[in-house]
């Protein structure tokens, strides 16, 4: 091939794929530095943990310092924009930094399994500029009465947990097809990188747990009660606004008031996983 027909295809080829928008842009990578987990490296560069593991073929939460992460990929997000197209006549959202699909969900007037279905999607992971098919349109009355603190909503640990609200309760549970109440809390630390022993008596007596103060709470914080026997026996995640989200016995993951007339005697303490 002459030089004159070489160059012709190349821009073809160029033209071509920037018309498709297949256009290939190089991954960004991240090296990483003591003291940093998966979940806050994902936070950091608008990810979720989930795609972190998949773009860096990742089996668990393990990394180390110098490894280095791809933390965005070029290509795949126009890729996964176009896996699901809204079809026509159908709403779209375009997700926001701190979303979740409950949140988007709830702002809608649907479920997370209907939001799901209606985007063929396997899993609860999602990006900012993703574009989803919604029913019907959003209005302030429709805006969840959770998560308006900033802090709050831009917490990746109580995004993942509010993901799985509704989520029926399983007696010893540990994934999103049921939970227990600490099995619950062992799901939902492990995506941001942090093992919790098994139960919840263990988890209140675990040494890199620092005891905070009501005043001083903050969303990711692990609340805990004494309900059916001496100790620690109940535990949830803090979310703000005096909410926390846990595993109850008869809804399945919701969000309670620490003011409740049930929750509020049976509280016991307040703690923090350690750095």
């Amino acid at each position: 091939m002459n030089k004159k027909k070489l160059a012709t295809a190349i821009c073809g080829t160029i033209i071509g794929a920037s018309l498709w928008g297949t256009t290939v842009f190089a991954d960004q990578k991240h090296e990483v530095s003591a003291g940093e987990t998966l979940w806050k490296i994902s936070t950091k560069y608008d990810a979720s943990v989930s795609e972190i593991q998949s773009w860096n073929n990742l089996s668990g939460n393990t990394i180390y310092v110098g490894q280095n992460l791809v933390v965005s990929k070029g290509d795949d997000q126009t890729n996964t924009l176009s896996k699901s197209p809204a079809k026509e006549g159908e709403n779209t959202y375009t997700v926001q930094s701190g979303d979740s699909l409950w949140i988007i969900a709830t702002m809608h007037g649907m479920s997370v399994a209907s939001l799901k279905d209606l985007n063929n999607l396997s899993s609860n992971a999602i990006y900012s500029g993703q574009k989803l098919a919604v029913n019907g349109k959003a209005t302030s009355a429709s805006t969840p009465s959770v998560s308006t603190d900033s802090a709050v909503s831009n917490t990746g640990l109580v995004q993942e947990a509010k993901s799985h609200i509704g989520t029926p309760y399983v007696w010893g549970g540990t994934s999103p097809a049921g939970f227990d109440c600490s099995g619950f809390l062992n799901y939902v630390y492990q995506s941001a990188g942090v093992d919790l022993p098994r139960t919840v008596a263990s988890i209140y007596a675990d040494h890199r747990m620092d005891t905070v103060s009501s005043s001083n709470r903050q969303p990711g914080d692990l609340v805990f009660f004494e309900t059916y026997k001496p100790g620690a026996s109940h535990a949830g995640i803090y979310i703000g606004n005096n909410q926390f989200i846990h595993s109850g016995s008869t809804n399945g993951i919701e969000i309670s008031s620490l003011s409740s007339g049930y929750w509020g005697p049976r509280y016991i303490g307040t703690k923090r996983v350690s750095n």
